[in-house]
């Protein structure tokens, strides 16, 4: 396991929950659209909708989550595909548990947006500052939004955009 240092482990930046998906960066905008283009009428497109050839312009923002029971009836994230955006910051994730890879105060972080978006079964903007080894001066944006059939979520499609803030190394 790699080693994993959060700026401040009490604390970190607020989440910024949009659901009215007010976007402030070009590439989770595409990332919405495209999303709302496979859903059709439906309320959330499948995975088998998402065609990698139509996502060139956002593929390494675009990350997928597959949405899992552990053994102690919980629900569990594994992260199926990292963009390659996600990896320059968090490293590498892909095939990786939460866990794995994040500190706890982290992971509860991603938890909730992940949680949040299953259980109200409807795409969410996150804006927050990032807090893992020591990138403090970075600020996030993500679009994330439910995959499934049947209005069962079962994975979820996310998309990641970081920019450096003013107070830069």
């Amino acid at each position: 396991m790699p080693n994993i240092i959060v700026a401040d482990p009490t604390r970190a930046s607020p989440l910024e929950f949009d659901w009215n998906l007010q976007f402030t960066e070009p590439v989770t905008k595409l990332a919405y659209e495209y999303w709302s283009s496979r859903r059709e009428n439906r309320t959330m497109p499948s995975r088998d909708d998402l065609k990698p050839a139509d996502m060139r312009k956002i593929s390494p923002h675009v990350g997928l989550i597959e949405i899992r029971a552990n053994g102690d009836g919980q629900t569990d994230y594994l992260i199926r595909r990292a963009g390659g955006k996600w990896e320059d910051i968090y490293g590498q994730m892909t095939g990786r548990y939460l866990h794995e890879f994040l500190p706890p105060l982290l992971e509860g972080r991603w938890r909730e947006v992940f949680g949040s978006v299953c259980g109200r079964k409807a795409p969410l903007c996150v804006r927050s500052g990032i807090e893992f080894q020591k990138k403090t001066w970075l600020m996030a944006e993500m679009f994330v939004a439910p995959l499934g059939r049947d209005g069962h979520v079962n994975m979820l499609f996310m998309c990641f955009v970081s920019r450096s803030t003013t107070n830069g190394p």
